[in-house]
């Protein structure tokens, strides 16, 4: 069983991986949510990555997670997949997984990747 910190990390492994490429961006929000530092948490999400497929990560972190914790994870993961500036159809598809499984409304979404995408718009300055 995942504690939630692990579960949240899990998500953002899952995010991060999924399109095949590991972008600088992505990995610095996931050090910054585990403290920077390998953890017991890290160990045990990373566990799971390596022995689990993404399809079945998904219930996993659900379970692990209550309504709130699961908002934080998706906004964590629309962050991830949005670091490298646009979102592939594979994270897509990633993130619609979850939002299901966390029954997130796209309103919601909406919300999530319209404060992310102020966030990380750097033409302002």
């Amino acid at each position: 069983m995942l504690s939630p910190k692990s579960a949240l990390l899990l998500s953002t492994i899952t995010v991060t991986a999924i399109d095949g490429d590991l972008d600088e961006n992505e990995v610095a929000i996931i050090n910054r949510l585990d403290g920077f530092k390998t953890s017991e948490d890290w160990d045990s999400a990373i566990a799971v990555w390596h022995t689990t497929s993404v399809n079945d990560c998904i219930p996993m972190v659900a379970e692990a997670l209550d309504e709130k914790q699961q908002r934080v994870a998706m906004a964590n993961m629309v962050d991830i997949a949005l670091a490298d500036g646009f979102l592939d159809e594979a994270e897509n598809v990633l993130l619609s997984a979850y939002a299901k499984a966390f029954s997130v409304s796209d309103a919601e979404i909406e919300k999530i990747v319209d404060v992310i995408t102020i966030k990380n718009d750097k033409s302002l300055f």
